[in-house]
């Protein structure tokens, strides 16, 4: 048998050489590519990868704890929170069409047939059947389809088992008392980054209290969206914000509001503002403004009611101004309450100006414990002058004013002290015009008379209490500054008894209690003019007068039955005032 062999020529092995050459470069340049490829993906893009995986198998749930609630002295609550849910859909995930998720969802979630619409009341069952087929069909993860469902609610689209659909739990704040307290609360909404926020009285100023802190937990979810539950990062055992207890009582809170909107109806008033406070403490019991809102709802209420009146209503004080030109002199020992007044035989000329009594009656040698009953100008700009413009200063500044009161509210703010000074400014100033203040400030100034000359920083806050470990931190009143001497608050207190018992407000002055008051009929300035037909009426006044159990400050602005508050602010407090001795458990003393 013939063998075969294969021969091959120096020609055909350097063909096959170059082609393999070809090939093996061809190779090298093949993974070249791909190296340089899974470089780029890797090292160069793989950052930007490794966001989009985790945003396409992780979703970031940032829940809120329960924001702390708010209650009164005696325990009731002001402001607690109750759960709501936002409902939401992953659209990729329906069973049916969204025509269909929309067509179920509408009828259980829209407001009732013939209901009256308004901007909190939910849309119409038409209105929510477009929204929800064009929220449904988007070609996106996650939706939110409706922010604020109800327990009800919730169960009821549960019950309809579709899928894709998931709810996300919240606190919304819930008021027993309606709109109760208002100016003390505030509210809470939204701020520019559309997180809560709590906005006036105790809500702004404590909010850092209040809120609750943030959660977050990171969900492990496959490339459809469907959640892995066994992943995710535990939760913060308790994220609830601290609770508050006012110093503020139900029972006086009721009382005074309820008085107050009379009050302003009774007399015509343009509004109005009470506030009663503990002397001795500095506690607030009630306080109060007219009109009000509901917290609840203040987007439907004027931007304007907002503020607390009692902090940020400026006014000039008028003669209740006059307890401390008196409380001065006294203590300053320029004046004694037998001291007679040798200028109040008319009216008192300084330069180009002629300044007179509020009723144009003069009083020769008027004593000043008649001429504080009488509310007598005349001699309020003498013992100013006895004082001189530095050491007038000085007693106003301590007594508080342009100063802020310290209370625990979002309003409380520096008010200005008057930086011109003359012969004709020391003179109007004696007697309250000229000089602005506020009615807490005013409350606290004359406050300090009534607690031996001892003024108190008022206080809002009873106590703050942690849900998470149960302590309380307890607020303690609070001695800011010893503004006269104790035999000089005495003294004036009795003056003011005198005033109570024997000034223009005599005919209502109380038949079972004393009183230590004082009237306040202060003109309105507009434009560098004081108006002749508007005015301020108000009257602070404690009792009893020896150891007082409260001090209450009542003003009505622009009152259109009197202008005077005799005949408007006076009557109203002692109409209070016989209520809160029976509140506080104040026997009769005459």
């Amino acid at each position: 048998m013939t063998k075969s062999r294969l021969i091959f020529s120096e020609d055909d092995l350097s063909c096959s050489s170059s082609r393999l050459n070809i090939v093996f470069g061809a190779l090298i340049v093949v993974f070249s590519f791909l190296i340089t490829r899974l470089a780029y993906w890797q090292v160069i893009k793989g950052p930007e990868l490794q966001v989009e995986a985790q945003e396409q198998y992780q979703r970031t749930v940032k829940t809120i704890g329960k924001r702390g609630s708010i209650y009164t002295a005696d325990g009731s609550a002001l402001v607690t929170n109750v759960v709501r849910y936002r409902l939401t859909a992953h659209p990729h995930q329906l069973d049916i069409s969204a025509g269909e998720v929309a067509g179920q969802l509408a009828p259980l979630l829209a407001a009732p047939t013939g209901a009256v619409a308004t901007s909190s009341t939910r849309p119409s069952r038409e209105v929510l059947t477009t929204r929800f087929l064009d929220l449904l069909s988007k070609d996106v993860k996650w939706v939110a389809l409706l922010p604020d469902i109800n327990e009800n609610e919730k169960k009821m689209v549960e019950e309809l088992k579709l899928e894709g659909l998931d709810f996300e739990r919240y606190y919304q704040r819930m008021y027993p008392e309606a709109s109760m307290a208002a100016h003390i609360l505030g509210f809470v909404g939204k701020n520019s980054e559309g997180d809560e926020q709590g906005y006036f009285g105790v809500e702004g100023a404590l909010d850092k209290e209040l809120r609750g802190r943030d959660q977050q937990r990171t969900i492990q979810a496959d490339a459809l969206g469907w959640r892995f539950a066994h992943l995710g990062q535990p939760q913060i055992v308790n994220g609830d914000g601290r609770d508050l207890v006012l110093t503020i009582r139900r029972d006086i809170q009721n009382l005074i509001e309820a008085q107050l909107k009379e009050g302003v109806q009774k007399y015509g008033a343009k509004s109005g503002e009470i506030v009663v406070m503990e002397p001795s403490t500095g506690k607030i019991l009630a306080m109060a403004a007219w009109p009000q809102y509901a917290p609840e709802k203040y987007s439907l209420a004027s931007n304007e009611v907002f503020k607390n009146p009692l902090l940020s209503f400026l006014y000039e004080p008028g003669s209740t101004f006059k307890t401390l030109t008196v409380a001065a002199g006294i203590d300053a020992g320029v004046i004694t309450p037998e001291t007679q007044c040798p200028n109040c035989s008319g009216p008192v000329v300084i330069n180009k100006y002629s300044l007179k009594t509020w009723n144009n009656e003069y009083h020769p040698q008027i004593t000043m414990t008649e001429a504080l009953a009488k509310s007598d100008n005349t001699a309020m700009i003498f013992v100013a002058q006895q004082l001189g413009e530095e050491r007038f200063k000085k007693y106003l500044a301590a007594f508080g004013l342009g100063e802020k009161t310290q209370v625990e509210l979002q309003e409380d703010t520096q008010t200005p002290f008057p930086s011109k000074w003359g012969p004709v400014e020391l003179a109007t100033r004696s007697f309250g015009q000229g000089i602005t203040a506020s009615s807490l400030q005013m409350t606290k100034a004359i406050a300090a008379i009534a607690n031996r000359g001892a003024m108190m920083k008022p206080m809002i806050i009873e106590k703050v209490i942690d849900p998470g470990t149960g302590q309380e931190i307890v607020n303690q009143p609070t001695i800011e500054r010893q503004v006269i001497s104790a035999q000089t608050a005495e003294t004036v207190s009795q003056m003011m008894t005198y005033s109570a018992q024997h000034g223009e407000a005599q005919w209502t002055d109380s038949a079972d209690h004393w009183v230590s008051g004082k009237t306040g009929t202060s003109q309105i300035a507009e434009n560098g003019q004081y108006l002749a037909d508007k005015t301020i009426a108000s009257f602070v006044g404690f009792a009893p007068p020896e150891k007082p159990k409260f001090i209450m400050f009542v003003k009505l602005v622009e009152p259109e039955s009197s202008p005077w508050a005799a005949e408007t602010a006076a009557p109203l407090w002692y109409k209070i005032a016989d209520k809160l001795y029976l509140l506080l458990n104040i026997p009769p003393d005459k």
